[in-house]
């Protein structure tokens, strides 16, 4: 669904807000990242300086665990960190986010092309 994820919510007609999703939907962290992975790989073989990801977060789309699993709107969003509500995380204290697989899979491949010492 990832192209098309934006496509897999309930929106207030009113206003927009995103509700909830609109059925029941798997997250595939380990998928995301294994797709950075290997377009990290085949830009590297290409001679690729740099890349982009295409989202880093998604505000309006929260991860919400424990309830229904409709209402946790991270799981149609691209981004790279689940957006936390009401709460900070515990990878970066301070901050309303904590990392997804992709995210430390683009930090890996990066981190492996540094010089070392």
């Amino acid at each position: 669904m990832a192209p098309r994820s934006m496509e897999i919510v309930e929106y207030d007609p009113g206003t927009g807000v995103p509700l909830r999703l609109d059925g029941h939907y798997e997250r595939d962290e380990a998928g995301q990242a294994a797709y950075f992975r290997e377009l990290l790989e085949i830009f590297d073989s290409e001679g690729v300086d740099s890349t982009f990801a295409y989202l880093f977060a998604l505000d309006d789309f929260p991860h919400r665990p424990g309830g229904d699993p409709r209402d946790d709107l991270d799981l149609a969003s691209p981004g790279i960190v689940k957006v936390l509500e009401g709460r900070t995380g515990d990878t970066y204290p301070g901050l309303p986010w904590e990392p997804k697989a992709a995210f430390a899979a683009i930090a890996d491949h990066y981190a492996r092309r540094l010089p070392a010492g």
